[in-house]
């Protein structure tokens, strides 16, 4: 791992996580997108959920809120990040499965998840080809999976993307626009020094349409967010027929 890498993880760990739910997370269009996800996973009770780079855990509460009947699986490399999903989970234990774990080698057998969440972590990761092979490989025949991808450059246009959405989402009192404006403010401020990574693989649409079909990919659904500058592919893992996951 180079140095940049071993850096940028630390700050993950020391600075970003602890921030993010006071930052990042109280903005409204992360807000929205958590929405977006949980729908277009389409839950029903008891299925088991893997949700691959879980962050602070916030999509694992999303997902619990709306399905109370949910067997809960998230890995993260951080450790707090991990703690802090603990504590949003605690009451869910016995449903809940929080794992260190590196999204590039999944520790599960194959066909484990009837579902598989992924958002917002190709971006931070050395071999984003990889990391969808191995989701595809854990999900289940018929299993549903939702995947973001990074689809524009980061840095000065991403932080003026999200200010802007932020300025312009619904709120009737002046000072909760000067708020939102504040938040995002120090959201990208906390977020700056991630920008010094080496640059995240980017893709068109037509490269997540083909690279998930080469792993077994249906129905494949690809919706670009201008904001955020991903697009969210969501879709099914074909019945039958071998997947190549290497």
């Amino acid at each position: 791992m180079q140095l940049r890498e071993r850096l940028a993880r630390s700050y993950f760990n020391a600075v970003y996580n602890p921030l993010y739910d006071a930052t990042t997370a109280r903005l409204s269009r992360y807000a929205e997108a958590q929405e977006t996800l949980v729908q277009t996973l389409d839950i029903t009770p008891g299925l088991r959920i893997l949700c691959a780079g879980l962050g602070t855990g916030n999509e694992l509460t999303c997902l619990r809120s709306r399905e109370p009947a949910l067997e809960l699986v998230g890995i993260d490399l951080s450790l707090t990040a991990l703690e802090s999903a603990g504590r949003k989970a605690a009451e869910h234990m016995r449903t809940t499965a929080l794992l260190r774990m590196d999204a590039e080698s999944l520790a599960f057998d194959a066909e484990m998840f009837d579902r598989v969440l992924c958002y917002h972590v190709l971006d931070f990761v050395g071999t984003p080809e990889r990391v969808v092979a191995e989701l595809l490989r854990v999900l289940k025949p018929g299993g549903r999976f939702v995947i973001s991808f990074p689809a524009g450059a980061e840095g000065a246009g991403l932080g003026v993307s999200l200010l802007s959405n932020s300025l312009h989402s619904s709120g009737p009192r002046r000072s909760g626009r000067a708020g939102r404006f504040v938040r995002t403010i120090l959201t990208g401020l906390v977020y700056l020094p991630l920008t010094l990574r080496r640059r995240p693989t980017t893709f068109t649409p037509d490269d997540v349409d083909t690279l998930l079909r080469s792993h077994g990919a249906v129905d494949v659904t690809i919706a670009s967010d201008p904001v955020y500058r991903d697009h969210i592919a969501s879709g099914v893992r074909m019945k039958g027929g071998p997947i190549d996951a290497t």
